[in-house]
């Protein structure tokens, strides 16, 4: 199965999901949200505060729980 991503104009959007669901062998997935400015704050915030020593690369995260 192949996945594909598009961008929709916003005025086109609702005509298009429509289209799409006619077909029977699309399934959709809407993925669609938000991040409100108190949401965003708290990032802000703790980048920030954020200490380069502490930062770890995701190749050590994940080791960390194949790990346990």
């Amino acid at each position: 199965m192949k996945q594909i991503i598009l961008n929709v104009p916003e005025n086109k959007y609702n005509f298009f999901i429509e289209l799409i669901k006619s077909l029977d062998f699309v399934k959709t997935n809407n993925t669609d949200f938000e991040i409100n400015e108190e949401e965003k704050n708290i990032v802000r915030r703790r980048i920030k505060n954020s200490k380069p020593q502490d930062i770890k690369s995701w190749d050590e995260v994940s080791e960390s729980f194949r790990l346990k």
